[in-house]
């Protein structure tokens, strides 16, 4: 296999470089561009489509990266550097098609390991992060109610794979010819029987469960 692709989104010219230079350094690495926001990258690769992209960003400011290679190809990987993970509010603003998720005070190593584990479909978390996404979670065979833990319909079990893929409402009704209102529903029966409380939440529990395979 040849080297892993990676462009990165900073707003900070200083991170972007700093960024650029990490992957730069690393052969097993090859640096495609960057640029200071998800449109702007795309326009500057031309269609070319990143193995990996790394993002140092607000998560509210991510949902333009889920179009960023809306295209016939696979999506790349996300690797997002949050400033505060431990916030209250971050977990409901993350993308769920993060892969990996770091503070931005790791260390050069750690983003070019979160980098090589993401281009191999695995999902990275630091353990502030972990510990905050699993806090309060149920028993894995419990339910949200403390009752035995009901198992997914293989509807259930289609609607969170594309969640984990990071696709809309919207998105998710049209590829399984169904109403919005009734992606919702299922939605809220995979929260409560997962005992998850957001979008993320549920896409790393289904991983956890064995519903989703990375």
């Amino acid at each position: 296999m040849g080297p892993v692709r990676v462009a990165v989104i900073a707003a900070s010219p200083e991170v972007r470089g700093s960024l650029e230079a990490i992957v730069e350094a690393q052969p097993a690495l090859a640096f495609l561009g960057s640029a200071a926001d998800a449109e702007t990258l795309a326009a500057y690769l031309a269609g070319s489509v990143p193995d990996v992209v790394v993002a140092d960003i607000e998560p509210q400011a991510s949902d333009a990266l889920k179009t960023l290679f809306d295209s016939g190809h696979a999506p790349a990987a996300l690797v997002l550097l949050l400033d505060d993970p431990d916030s209250d509010a971050f977990l409901d603003e993350l993308p769920a098609y993060a892969t990996a998720i770091l503070s931005r005070d790791v260390t050069p190593a750690e983003i070019v390991a979160a980098i090589e584990a993401a281009a191999a479909g695995l999902c990275v978390l630091s353990p502030d992060i972990l510990a905050r996404l699993l806090a309060g979670r149920k028993p894995l065979r419990q339910s949200a109610t403390g009752g035995p833990f009901e198992a997914l319909s293989l509807r259930e079990i289609e609607v969170l794979a594309m969640l984990a893929d990071g696709l809309g409402n919207k998105e998710i009704a049209r590829q399984l010819d169904i109403s919005d209102n009734t992606v919702k529903s299922h939605l809220s029966s995979i929260f409560g029987k997962l005992g998850a409380t957001n979008r993320t939440e549920a896409v790393m529990l289904g991983m956890r469960h064995g519903y989703i395979m990375v």
